[in-house]
């Protein structure tokens, strides 16, 4: 039986490289890298500077929960906001702190647990934290963390995958599980032989869904886990950000906003349907309007 997923799990997937890092193929040192990661972020996300509001952050206390490469913790910097970053893996550290460096900056930088955070309450103006919380086996406990360490009147900026959007239901909850089940069907009749050949330890550090070999993952992920794997409620762990994520939940606009009960003001809004992507004929003004209907992205701002 599959056991629940646990932080050490979820720390050892993250910590093989800060997130993203791989959408940079070739730089010629750490500043091109990271000029070319910030390009390539804005380029596909360019959601984020729009509904982020940078320039409003000057002067404030901003913690980001979970770095990555620090493209955003860039953006509060440059903007005149006094930073901290805390992220699980010192993978997501390192780079943060090379990018601040490359970019002359100043910022605090430290490891942390989002669902136990060891700052005091009241510490801060702002909590910013995209596509992280879902992550984490207690995302309730993360949010609970986030609305402790805000001031009275502190401001929450939290991206959670959403359930209700084209990634979901299309790509995810029919194309992928589809593939999956006929690549078991197609080994049927040598499951207990592939069973036995499986090493104990299937973890080969793929990240994304890019690799061809996700599914060879999937299908073991299958012989460990058994029929239970294709349940919608643990299939979409594997399915976000590669077969071996240990853990990736969706939430709707309603289970947002009972995760963030304790706040006085919380509202919604989605984004990040990326179909230029695929066809650049499209109209980025189709997309907009697309991305808000069934868009990946929640964004939940929150008072408090």
């Amino acid at each position: 039986m599959k056991t629940e997923p646990i932080i050490s799990e979820v720390n050892s997937f993250w910590n093989t490289e800060a997130c993203g890092s791989h959408f940079v193929e070739h730089a010629v040192d750490e500043k091109d890298f990271f000029e070319k990661f910030r390009e390539y972020r804005y380029r596909t996300e360019w959601h984020l500077p729009l509904l982020v509001p940078f320039a409003e952050s000057k002067g404030k206390t901003v913690l980001e929960i979970g770095t990555g490469n620090g493209a955003e913790g860039i953006m509060f910097a440059l903007h005149g906001a006094q930073y901290t970053g805390v992220d699980l893996t010192e993978a997501a550290l390192a780079a943060t702190r090379k990018h601040f460096a490359v970019m002359g900056l100043a910022g605090k930088f430290q490891r942390e647990n989002a669902e136990h955070l060891s700052f005091a309450d009241g510490s801060f103006d702002w909590v910013f934290s995209h596509g992280v919380l879902h992550h984490t086996p207690n995302t309730q406990a993360a949010v609970h963390e986030v609305h402790r360490v805000l001031k009275p009147g502190g401001r929450a900026i939290i991206m959670l995958y959403h359930k209700h959007s084209f990634n979901y239901y299309v790509r995810i909850m029919t194309q992928m599980r589809l593939r999956v089940l006929l690549k078991i069907l197609s080994r049927a009749g040598r499951w207990s032989g592939d069973r036995e050949k499986t090493a104990a330890d299937l973890r080969r550090g793929v990240r994304g869904n890019q690799d061809r070999r996700i599914w060879g993952i999937h299908y073991q992920n299958f012989l460990h886990d058994g029929w239970s794997y294709l349940r919608a409620g643990n299939f979409v762990h594997h399915c976000t950000d590669g077969p071996e994520c240990p853990v990736a939940y969706a939430f709707t606009s309603r289970e947002a906003k009972a995760l963030f009960a304790r706040f006085r003001d919380v509202r919604t809004t989605v984004a990040h349907l990326p179909l230029r992507k695929y066809c650049k004929a499209i109209p980025l003004g189709a997309e907009k309007f697309l991305a808000r209907k069934m868009g990946w992205y929640l964004f939940i701002f929150a008072d408090k």
